[in-house]
């Protein structure tokens, strides 16, 4: 093997792995570590995702009722050197109606915040709408509030969306994206058949989003120590989830929160031979 075909292999071997994708969107969180066996462990993810459960069996949630037709029951988060990762376990389906009046809400979309200044700067548009796309990030958004005062009391109004509603509701429960600045296109996938047997409720059905999107939608907000927040509830806010972190300070050298991605590390050894080869082919010169 010639020494610029060596060097060719190995430089492909070793760069490729930047642009290995960590999670197949397909609304199966099984690649994040969830398990199936009807036991509260099911939700704990692989090491080094962020993420919070709240799993519930109650009639009321947080911080209105609903049960289980309307619980958030974890949300994960997770990241590479160009993606944002976000999967979400609800007993929320996705295909419900939003019809106020008749009590029935549909899901909303997910809120960012960074610099943990309550100001849910982004938001990620996941079932779409006349002026919102799926999978599409906004900046610069007109949120709506749920309909949820601040100290957990009922606004009087059941569409959130009213503009008498959004000034009373509680504005650190953004629901669904109202309007905003189109900054990014990514991708969204959701089950509309619940599951059961996940989780310590065997027979609660569940339902599954996953998101990806670039990085570069967040501009510099996406920068090294910035702290942010990643939000979702239903139009109504019955049950809001949410994960803190940190965008690390560190380069983050082609890993997945600490966690290098499956592409590297099958790329790796490749990239290994390729050095050995150009080695063995010096030592005999």
């Amino acid at each position: 093997m010639s020494k610029s075909l060596i060097r060719a292999l190995t430089l492909v071997a070793l760069l490729s792995g930047s642009t290995a994708q960590a999670y197949v969107v397909d609304a199966n969180l099984a690649d994040w570590g969830l398990q199936r066996t009807g036991t509260a462990s099911d939700w704990t993810p692989n090491s080094g995702v962020l993420y919070t459960v709240e799993d519930q069996h109650d009639s009321y949630l947080n911080p209105g009722y609903g049960g289980q037709a309307y619980d958030a029951e974890a949300l994960y988060v997770a990241w590479d050197q160009s993606t944002l990762y976000i999967a979400i376990a609800t007993g929320h389906k996705p295909t419900t109606v939003n019809n106020p009046a008749g009590n029935s809400y549909a899901a909303g979309d997910i809120s960012i915040n960074f610099g943990a200044n309550g100001s849910f700067d982004y938001g990620i548009e996941l079932l779409g709408n006349a002026t919102t796309t799926t999978g599409h990030v906004y900046s610069n958004v007109n949120w709506a509030v749920g309909i949820w005062k601040p100290n957990g009391t009922w606004t009087g109004y059941r569409d959130p969306s009213v503009a008498a509603n959004i000034a009373l509701a509680d504005p650190a429960h953004p629901t669904s994206i109202l309007g905003g600045t189109d900054v990014g296109t990514g991708s969204v996938a959701y089950t509309t058949v619940g599951l059961n047997n996940y989780g310590a409720w065997k027979s609660d059905l569940h339902y599954f989003y996953e998101v990806a999107v670039p990085l570069s939608s967040f501009g510099s907000d996406w920068a090294t120590g910035n702290p942010f927040q990643v939000q979702w509830t239903q139009n109504c806010a019955n049950d809001n989830i949410a994960v803190n972190g940190v965008v690390p300070r560190l380069p983050q050298n082609r890993q997945v929160n600490g966690v290098p991605e499956p592409g590297t590390l099958v790329l790796l050894p490749l990239g290994m031979l390729g050095f050995m080869a150009m080695r063995r082919n010096k030592t005999a010169a």
